[in-house]
This record gives structure tokens, sequence and C-alpha cells, in this order.
């Protein structure tokens, strides 16, 4: 029971010190302010509209260096103002503001062009559009709302900038916290390897999920801490430590994926052995650990625990030793097994030393080197945007559907009223229909489709749960108190996980309403048009998707399987040289290890969203499946025949490991030529590296064995592309 509490203490404070529970907060604050104080001058009205303002600011707001969300939130700002002010000022009649809602909507999405922080940007001008057609105020000036909301704007802009300025590496550190965290779960999914009761296939799948996401925190990281980083900022103390806890993850992260073996085999041989048992109790105690930190990571503080794994290993080895005595054969895979724990409880105990400052940090600035290879500038230009002005553009496919789909949601708005008049004491607030369209349509099925249903269910869940504290909870100040955690809530959850998001909306905001209007409904007027709009907006974004220029996921899956390819043969190459004895530098060797996992993130996170699709569009999910798993088990081959050349500096370079990279080369061109109308560019391989004095012939030989796995999985990886090549359309 006690480890029970522990446990759930330690991930509510994991939680509470979270990135997600910052912004959360964050938000919350910046909204709850200037409504205050608006209230305390008796002018709630100014201060809902400089509220709604700061959420509309928010959106765009996205983890990322901080010359980019400064950028992003003056754009929004100037963009809050001109919508919010032609919508007030023009004289709109009913077609050319329908003409307008449809002009815009496709602009306004045609900004994706420029990445997802441009996005957001569109959202916010669709968002500003739509609350000031339907939120103005009967006796306030055109011009003096669209002060308010872009007052509101500006306010939020400072804000985040003040808190930035008070605590700069606090999203870093969260950012990094996770990445630790995360690490710790791929332990744990590791660790059901040598669970003889989970299945291996579907334990390789969940290992590819987690990577998937680990990749994109890694990346977070990255841009933080390195995009705009100067050698002022290394110079500081916190600054060093984050630096030496991200590459001392890097190098955890990458020996986990680097240490595969044949899993299966292992639990054949050793499956009824004490030691094989021992594994996995020794993975998820370095999980643990790793969990333990995380928190730490997030305050940058010292632990409060010491770590727990001592003498764990040791007892482990004792049991190989014994089973070797008294079984008279070798077991080189379970010491090889040990040797990677042992590493990384090593990696798990200097970061726990640099957290307890109880050790030198060691200088990590020769990371700022290259670094321009290493992060995308993102700017706007408009061939950029012109190249995808063509029906074959999947974001021009996806902005025309918006405009149409908001121009039909116009229609009804103003027609159901007509034809139904039962229906004209629920056009109060019908934004929701609009909102609805923006929030849910996406350029993928997969993403539409879960929105969808989450938006569904969370709404009408979280209005059950804001009708039931309206009737139970009878003191104002207690439901106030109820609002404010919602309201927390909500912006902790809506980018993150947006059934809770959505769940929370609804409650928090049918209290809002109960308390601004005082009626004795307990909201659920507002429920039924909350409830009644997003049902429409759901059904108009699910015809849309199906009958006006549909684009799938699966349409596109030879382009992330060409990309994958190349990525494969790039780092592969690149490895080979170095073994031959070419000069590489390790700037080049590190870029195509970080593109060979991004690669392959993008391609797991592709295949996650065509198993949404129908049926008849994806026929070749179980070979793209397979693809997944063979591609990264080709990767953790490559990155153990790379550690292997660090620490083997004396192997030679023999005729026989020269034909079978270049026989691994040449199956993976083949693979890449049923994808790409290009050939790849890459050189051959040729011996530079001088025989030693002593060539070892048994590293020789397992040299050899390493580059014949990667040979049969590269094999596997050709039928599979065959396959996929013939099931798929081109």
């Amino acid at each position: 029971m006690r480890e029970r509490i522990e446990k759930v203490w330690q991930k509510t404070r994991f939680f509470i010190n979270s990135q997600p529970f910052h912004e959360g907060l964050k938000i919350t604050i910046a909204v709850l302010i200037p409504v205050l104080i608006c209230t305390c001058f008796g002018q709630l009205h100014y201060g809902v509209t400089l509220g709604i303002g700061s959420i509309i600011a928010s959106t765009p707001d996205l983890v990322g260096p901080y010359r980019e969300r400064r950028k992003s939130l003056l754009i929004t700002v100037v963009v809050v103002f001109c919508m919010s002010l032609l919508t007030r000022i023009l004289p709109f009649s009913d077609l050319f503001l329908g003409l307008f809602i449809t002009f815009f909507s496709f602009a306004a999405c045609m900004l994706t062009v420029f990445g997802i922080r441009a996005m957001g940007i569109g959202a916010s001008c669709l968002l500003a559009l739509f609350f000031s057609l339907t939120l103005t105020h009967e006796s306030s000036h055109p011009i003096t709302e669209a002060l308010l909301l872009t007052a509101g704007a500006i306010w939020y802009m400072l804000f985040v900038l003040l808190v930035r300025y008070l605590r700069p590496y606090r999203v870093s550190q969260q950012v990094l916290a996770e990445c630790a965290y995360r690490i710790g779960l791929l332990l744990r999914v590791k660790a059901d390897f040598f669970d003889a009761t989970t299945a291996i296939a579907k334990t390789h799948k969940r290992v590819i999920q987690v990577n998937v996401i680990l990749n994109q925190r890694q990346e977070n990281v990255r841009e933080l801490l390195f995009s705009a980083a100067t050698e002022k900022q290394f110079a500081s103390d916190q600054y060093k430590q984050l630096t030496f806890i991200f590459a001392t993850l890097m190098e955890l992260f990458e020996r986990i994926n680097a240490s595969h073996h044949d899993y299966y085999q292992i639990r054949e041989k050793y499956g009824h052995t004490k030691v094989y048992q021992m594994v996995p109790d020794l993975l998820v105690s370095c999980a643990q650990e790793l969990e333990l930190l995380s928190t730490a990571i997030s305050l940058l503080k010292s632990p409060k625990y010491p770590i727990q794994f001592t003498g764990q290993w040791d007892k482990a080895y004792e049991e190989i030793v014994a089973l070797e005595n008294q079984e008279q054969s070798t077991t080189i895979v379970l010491k090889k097994i040990l040797v990677n724990i042992r590493y990384v409880m090593q990696k798990i105990r200097e970061i726990h030393r640099i957290l307890s400052k109880s050790g030198d940090v060691d200088d990590h600035s020769k990371l700022l080197l290259h670094k321009e290879r290493f992060f995308k500038q993102r700017t706007f230009s408009w061939p950029a945007l012109q190249a995808h002005l063509n029906i074959k553009s999947p974001i021009f496919r996806h902005s025309l559907r918006v405009a149409i789909v908001m121009l039909i949601a116009f229609v009804i708005t103003n027609a159901l009223p007509v034809y139904f008049p039962a229906y004209l004491a629920l056009t109060q607030h019908s934004f929701w229909i609009y909102i609805t369209i923006i929030v849910i349509l996406r350029p993928g099925f997969s993403l539409s489709k879960q929105r969808s249903i989450d938006r569904l269910k969370g709404s009408f869940l979280g209005g059950i749960l804001g009708l039931l504290s309206i009737y139970f909870i009878t003191n104002a100040f207690m439901l106030l108190a109820v609002m404010l955690v919602y309201m927390l809530l909500t912006f902790t959850f809506l980018r993150s996980k947006y059934f809770y998001g959505s769940f929370f909306l609804t409650a928090f905001f049918l209290i809002a309403y109960y308390f601004f209007t005082g009626v004795n409904d307990f909201g659920v007027l507002l429920l039924k048009e909350r409830l009644i709009d997003t049902v429409i907006g759901c059904v108009l974004s699910f015809l849309a998707f199906h009958l006006i220029l549909p684009t799938w996921e699966s349409d596109s899956v030879h382009i992330y399987l060409k990309k994958a390819i190349h990525a494969n043969l790039h780092f592969l190459s690149v490895s080979f040289r170095t073994f031959s004895g070419d000069g590489i530098d390790l700037a080049d060797y590190k870029f195509a290890r970080k593109e060979v996992y991004l690669s392959l993130a993008e391609l797991n996170a592709l295949n996650e969203r065509i198993v949404n699709e129908p049926s008849y569009q994806r026929p070749f999910t179980k070979e793209l499946n397979d693809f997944s798993i063979f591609t990264h088990q080709l990767i953790s081959y490559a990155m153990a025949f790379t550690n292997m050349l660090d620490h083997k500096s004396g192997l030679s370079f023999q005729d026989e490991h020269e034909r079978l990279m270049n026989k691994i080369l040449s199956k993976l061109k083949k693979s890449y030529a049923l994808f790409a109308t290009d050939t790849w560019d890459g050189m051959g391989l040729k011996s530079n590296r001088l025989k030693p004095d002593h060539d070892d012939v048994g590293e020789g030989i397992l040299v050899r064995e390493q580059l014949e796995l990667m040979l049969d999985l590269v094999e596997k990886l050709y039928h599979t592309s065959l396959d996929i090549s013939l099931l798929s359309k081109r």
C-alpha cells in the first residue's frame, strides 16, 4: 500500500512539474488577471474580451526556441487586430460575409505550409474572426471591441516574455525531464522482452511507439538548448547542467536502442534460468531511477532519494558465472545484456552526480559546432507558398476543404432559425460550429476522426460534469474554485490530450455561463447548444473529408518509405566508411544518425495514422508494420556495429567485410529504387584502413557476424518494400 501511494505521489509530482501543466497554469493566469481587474471596476464584459484575446494569442505559442515564440506572438497580435477590426467595421451583407469567411478560412489554412506554429497563427486568425462576429457587445463601439481583443493578445505576449525572462530555462528543464521519463518507459517496455508471458512481436511494436514520442521530445530539447544558443549561455552553471544531462541521456538512449538481440532465441535457450528472470527486474529498477530523476531534472535540484539498484547487478553476474559452471557452456549473450545494463546504471549515476552537484560538469560547448546543419530555418517566403498552390498539394486540398465547409456552416447557421424557429434560442453562440470545424478538420483523416470522437465524447461527458457541479455545489465560492480547476485542466490538456481538454472545457464553460447569466436552468440550454453545434460541425467535417478532395495518408506512404530508406543508406554508408578507414567528420555521423531516427519516427507515426483509415485504403498494413520493425532492428544493429568500432581500434578491414558491406548497400539501393525515380548518390567502399600488426581473428569473425545479421535484415526489408510497392497506389 505504501509503495502504491509513493508511486501515485511521484506521478503527481511529475505531472505538476511537467511542461503541459506549466503551460496550462500560465494561460490560466494570463486569462484570469484582466478578468479579475475589470470585474473590480464593474466592467466584466471588458475583462472577458481581454481574456478571449489572451486565449487567441496562446494558440500559436508552442514549445520552441525563444526567438520563434516571440516572433509568432508579434505576428499574432497584428493578425488579431486586423481581423477583429475588419470584421467589425466592414458593412457586411450575408453574401459578402459568407465569402469573407470562406476566403480567410482558405488563407489561414494555407499557412500550414510554413509549419505547425504558422498553422497556429492561422487558427488564431479564424478565432479572432468568429469571436468578433458573435461576441460583440451592443453598448461598445466596434473599434473599442477590436482594441480590447488586441490588448488581450498584447497582454498575453508581455506576460509570456516576463515569465521567460524570470525563468529562462524552465521549459528546457521540463522537456528534458520528459525525455528522461520516456527513456525510463522505454526500459520498462524492453523489460517485457524477458517476460515469458508477453508476445515479443507486440513488445517490438511498443518499443517503436515509445521511440516515436521520444524522438519528438528530443527534437524539442535540441531546439530549446542549441538552435539559438551562444557561448555566453554555455558559461552559466544551469546551462552546463542541462547540456550535460541532455548529452548523457542521448548516450543512454543510443545504447538502449543499439542493444538489440534475438529475443526468441534467448527466451528459448535461457528462459528457464534465474539470471534471465533477473534481467527485467534490473531494467525496471533502472526505469524507476530515471522516473525519480525526471522530477529532479524538471526542478534542477538534487534528487531526494539515493540510488536503489546498488548490488543488484553483482548478484545477476554471479548467477551467470554459476550458470556457466553448471552447464559448461558460454553465456556471451547474457553477458552482453548485463554489460549494457551496467552502462545504463553508470549513466544514471552520472546524472545523479551532476544534479547533486558533487562533481564537475564536462564542457559540451562543442555541441554548438555545425548547429546550422541540425536545425532548419523557418522562413515565410512566397516561393514556398506558391509551390503548394495546386490541386496535388495535400495542404491546398485541406485549405479548400475547410473553406467550403465553413461556407456550408455559415449557410446552416443562417438557415436553421428560419426553417426551425425552435433553434433560434440556440444561436447566441454560433461560433461553436466554426470552432468545431477548425479543431476537427485536419489535413489527415486519422487525426480528424480521432478529434471528432474526442470532441463528441468530451462535450457530452463534460456537460454532465458541469451540470452536476452546478446542481450539487451550492456554495458560490466553492463552485468558483471548481470552475478555476476545470479551467486550469482545460488549458493543460487541450493540446496534448484533446478528449480531456474538451471534457474540462465544456464543464468550465457551463459554470462560467451560469455565473455570468444567473439563469435557473443550470446551463442546460447552453449544453444543448454546444452539443447540437458540435454534432453539426462533426458531421460536416466527416462528410467533407470523404467527399471534398479527400487526401489519405496511405497515398503518401512511398514518400515516407523513400525517406526512411535514404536515411538508412546514408547512415550505414557513413558507418561503413568509418570502418573502412575513410576520414568521416563526427558531425556527419551525428547528422546521419539524427536523420535516420527522425525518418523512422515519421514512418512509425504514419503507420499509426494509416491504421485508422478505411480498410480499403490500407491493403499493406501488415507489411508496413513489418517494415518499421525491420528498420528499427537494422538501426539497432548498425548502432551496435558503430559502438564496436569505437572500442576495438585494432580491427582490420578485410575483403570479406567489404563484400558484405557492399551487398548491404546494394540491396538497400534496390529497395530505394522501388519508391524513387532518382538514384542514390552515395559513394562505394574501399579499404583505407591500415592492417594492424596482430590481427584479431576472433574480432574479425564478430564483425562478419554483425554484418551478416544486417544483410539478413536488408533482405527482409527489400522483400517487404517490394510487397508494399505492389499493394500501394503509386
